[in-house]
């Protein structure tokens, strides 16, 4: 008779074998995401991730596009989170270098 506890522990192994492979291939030494593996590293669903796209990341400094899709730089990211909370990102100071026009 089988047990159900050791197929169940034979299929956990796999989930983690799996878990590990795709953790494995997001922080490899992989310069390039797509959205979702930039979702996975930096811990934001993929919607957000496009709500930043559009409100916070510059494009061909953050992300890139090519051939239709959307391409994230891991090094501008990993700038992008280290950066002082103080510092004010391009759009900031464009935005206030345009207010003082007006």
């Amino acid at each position: 008779m089988n047990n159900p506890f050791e197929q169940l522990e034979d299929n956990f192994h796999i989930i983690i074998n799996k878990l590990n492979f795709l953790e494995s291939k997001i922080t490899s030494d992989k310069r390039w995401l797509n959205i979702s593996e930039t979702a996975y590293y930096l811990g934001y669903s993929k919607d957000h991730i496009h709500k930043m796209k559009n409100d916070i990341f510059i494009i061909n400094k953050h992300y890139y596009k090519k051939s239709g899709r959307l391409l994230f730089d891991k090094v501008a990211l990993d700038n992008w989170v280290t950066q002082s909370a103080n510092q004010l990102d391009a759009k900031d100071i464009a935005q206030k270098v345009l207010q003082g026009l007006i």
